[in-house]
């Protein structure tokens, strides 16, 4: 028989349904309940009634209002009514739990409607008691934090470095100025601060917050500042960057502190003190100077003395000389002396032209009749040639420069800090110019007529550090001034001896970085992991012994020069990490992962044929010709013997110094034998045999006897050796020598390790060999 159809499925029953919607219902993680118009409960499931601690029957048919505060019964009459108009909403509404407790939560209500007819509601309930809590914590933390912000009595302000706009400002700054939030919040600091239009630095004016963002780290500074009673106080300044995760300064806190009374008790209590001292100093440097005024061979090396003894007696300023043409018209630009001393000249002279006072200033000076006239910051009623002066340096003097009643021009020492001027100072600034006046017109004249006779210039006796007339010397003095100005790396190759870190604090010196940091990281000194540790820094932990993070010499010398001495050591990992640095300018702390940037300029030097150590495999050409974009060589001490007698000079002259003696000069003889030596440890060795010769002398000559042994020829009458040990021990002492006593190259030029090296001296009892000339 045929069968039928299957019968369809039937639709499961009402009550079924119901029990699945309750039993989801229940099982919710959410409070769910229902009421009726008047807001009693017809429903709520499990997690709604304990969550307010009851079991789900008591609350059936009690109302909603029960479990309400005043104000949330108002909040629920409200929500009523437009739950009858059909309305769904989402409100805060805080419940009365049993215990009395309250209950913060989120309801969302919709209506239960049945043909257009209200018959209850609808809501589902959110704990939102941690979220509340949480709330609570940011609130409070947010006026502790202006709590703290608010409580501090010095005038602090936050600073976008980009904009210059304010960002906060307390309520110490706000009171100071007499503004509310609205009216400084946004507008930019020079404006706020200074009443400025535009930007300080754009006037040469200092500037706390740009130094800040640039250094990225703290900078403290003090100024005289008119305050907003028109009474003029000293202010220190003090910038903190905020860095972001990049490095980046997104930030600058700038805290402003009224040191006026202070500062004035500390100069009251150490006054007397001060004088005493700065004239004890000031008396031994005129003594100093009277003895070496005509020592420089030309005007540029005499404006390098002065400026150099000057800032050894007044640290922290700016020597100045503005010095009048041969037309008398204008000032020279000394552009044949150092960036470093002629930096402040130049930003002082666009001053004056921009503001049209170079003639009126020339003029003034060329019908000046006073020598002794002494201007400063103090005076009232100046000419406006001098205004320029005040809008640089918060204190400066200046003095006519006269030689035979006739003006050379005018001198001026400014200080970026407020600095008060005593008798004293005035007085020896006063002798020195009248101890050098008239050399230094007659320098001025006589590269006049060498200019109107097309005669050669007369050649530099010195050049920053460095020491020599010779024509090689000449030629690395025109080069380090050519190459001063960039900021390209430069490899200095020499022998042992010759003065490579000198020629690198020289090329510092004469270069754009000249007042950041000059670091010297010793290549051969370290291990590899320390060296790299040295060099780059290191993250705490990262190797046993590592307590605490550590900056590298690349992050100190950040805006200034590095120098790699024997940068031929280098390890071929450090290799490649230098290399990375010089490509990208970044690089990573050992143990660290966060990139690091800088601005660094680096020099490196070697005493060995660096392009040898590249075809022997023991050097990376790449980082060879990283290094090498500009070179400098020093020529051996042999090869410039007529610098011998102006180096012997030298060290001479420092060297009595420090010994406290008065050494002047050297017999002839002794002069013979130091210019007939082939020093092959150079000027080093030159200076170890001059300390020796004034340790022995007495008087003021230095004759051929004081000399150490192995410039008298004592040596030479050594007897063979009689045995290996003594053929060794002889080859050793022979290869210090040439080495200048530098007992590394002595181990490279052996073939031996250091520590070899060091046994042998011990073995053959050396030590005293080494005690004369040292290392």
């Amino acid at each position: 028989m045929a069968q039928g159809p299957a019968p369809l499925p039937t639709a499961p029953s009402l009550e079924t349904a119901a029990d699945s919607y309750r039993t989801m219902v229940e099982l919710a993680r959410e409070g769910i309940f229902i009421v009726d118009p008047q807001a009693n409960f017809t429903f709520a499931n499990h997690f709604f009634a304990q969550a307010l601690d009851l079991p789900p029957e008591d609350l059936q048919g009690r109302s909603l209002f029960e479990f309400l505060t005043p104000q949330g019964r108002e909040v629920v009459t409200a929500q009523l009514d437009r739950r009858r108009q059909g309305k769904t909403d989402t409100y805060e509404l805080t419940l009365v739990k049993q215990d009395g407790s309250f209950l913060p939560t989120l309801i969302s209500a919709t209506p239960l409607m049945v043909n257009d007819n209200f018959i209850g509601s609808l809501a589902i309930v959110t704990d939102i008691s941690q979220l509340k809590a949480v709330e609570g914590e940011i609130r409070s933390a947010k006026e502790f934090y202006e709590t703290i912000i608010n409580s501090i009595t010095d005038n602090l302000v936050v600073i976008d470095p980009r904009t210059y706009a304010l960002v906060l400002a307390n309520a110490s700054f706000l009171a100071y100025i007499g503004k509310s939030p609205d009216q400084v919040l946004g507008r930019p600091c020079y404006a706020v601060i200074r009443g400025r239009t535009t930007p300080c630095i754009k006037d040469g004016l200092h500037c706390p917050t740009r130094e800040g963002a640039r250094l990225k780290r703290m900078v403290l500074s003090e100024r005289p500042l008119i305050n907003f009673r028109g009474e003029e106080r000293t202010f220190q300044v003090a910038t903190f960057p905020h860095l972001d995760p990049q490095g980046n300064v997104d930030l600058l806190i700038r805290l402003e502190r009224d040191v006026t009374d202070r500062r004035q008790m500390e100069e009251t209590l150490a006054f007397r003190s001060r004088q005493l001292q700065k004239t004890q100093r000031q008396l031994a440097r005129l003594a100093e100077i009277a003895r070496e005024r005509t020592g420089p061979r030309s005007f540029p090396d005499l404006v390098h003395f002065l400026q150099d003894r000057i800032l050894e007696t007044f640290p922290f300023s700016d020597p100045i000389f503005l010095i009048l043409d041969p037309r008398r018209d204008h000032f020279l630009s000394l552009k044949e002396c150092s960036p470093h001393a002629t930096e402040a000249l130049s930003r002082l002279l666009l001053h004056l032209e921009q503001s049209q006072q170079v003639a009126p200033f020339c003029q003034y000076l060329r019908h000046l009749e006073d020598p002794n006239g002494v201007t400063s910051a103090d005076h009232e009623n100046l000419p406006p040639f001098f205004q320029p002066l005040w809008e640089i340096y918060p204190s400066w003097c200046g003095l006519p420069l006269f030689a035979q009643q006739h003006c050379l021009g005018f001198f001026v020492l400014g200080f970026h800090l407020p600095q008060a001027f005593s008798g004293e100072d005035l007085h020896f600034l006063q002798a020195l110019f009248a101890q050098v006046a008239c050399y230094l017109r007659y320098l001025l004249r006589r590269e006049e007529v060498t200019a109107a006779e097309g005669l050669p210039p007369v050649p530099k006796t010195s050049f920053g550090d460095l020491i020599g007339q010779s024509k090689e010397m000449q030629e690395l003095y025109r080069f380090i001034d050519q190459v001063g100005g960039t900021d390209a790396p430069v490899l200095i190759t020499g022998e042992s001896g010759t003065g490579k870190e000198l020629a690198a604090r020289t090329l510092h010196r004469h270069s754009k970085r000249s007042r950041e940091p000059f670091l010297a990281v010793a290549c051969s000194a370290s291990s590899p992991t320390l060296l790299e540790s040295e060099l780059f820094g290191h993250e705490k932990g990262a190797f046993t012994g590592a307590i605490r993070r550590h900056k590298g010499a690349l992050e100190r010398a950040h805006g200034g020069t590095l120098f790699l001495d024997e940068v031929a050591d280098l390890p071929p990992a450090t290799q490649i990490l230098l290399l990375r640095f010089l490509q990208d300018r970044v690089f990573e702390r050992v143990g660290g992962e966060a990139t690091q940037e800088v601005n660094v300029r680096v020099v490196a030097a070697t005493a060995r044929d660096l392009y040898q150590e590249v075809q022997a495999g023991h050097f990376r050409e790449d980082l060879y010709y990283r290094l090498h974009i500009t070179g400098i060589h020093l020529p051996p001490l042999r090869k410039r013997r007529e610098d011998i007698p102006l180096l012997c000079q030298h060290f001479l002259h420092r060297l009595s110094l420090r010994e406290g003696k008065r050494l002047t000069r050297f017999s002839s003889s002794a002069l013979q034998v130091l210019m007939d030596f082939d020093w092959p440890g150079n000027v080093r060795q030159l200076e170890n045999a001059i300390s020796h010769a004034v340790t022995l002398a007495s008087g003021e000559v230095v004759r051929r006897h004081h000399l150490p042994r192995f410039l008298q020829g004592e040596d030479a009458a050594e007897p063979p050796p009689a045995s290996l040990a003594d053929a060794e021990r002889q080859v050793i002492i022979r290869v210090l020598k040439e080495s200048g006593w530098n007992k590394h190259e002595a181990a490279r030029r052996l073939q031996v390790s250091r520590s070899t090296l060091y046994s042998k001296i011990k073995r053959y009892g050396l030590e005293e060999v080494l005690k004369g000339p040292a290392e």
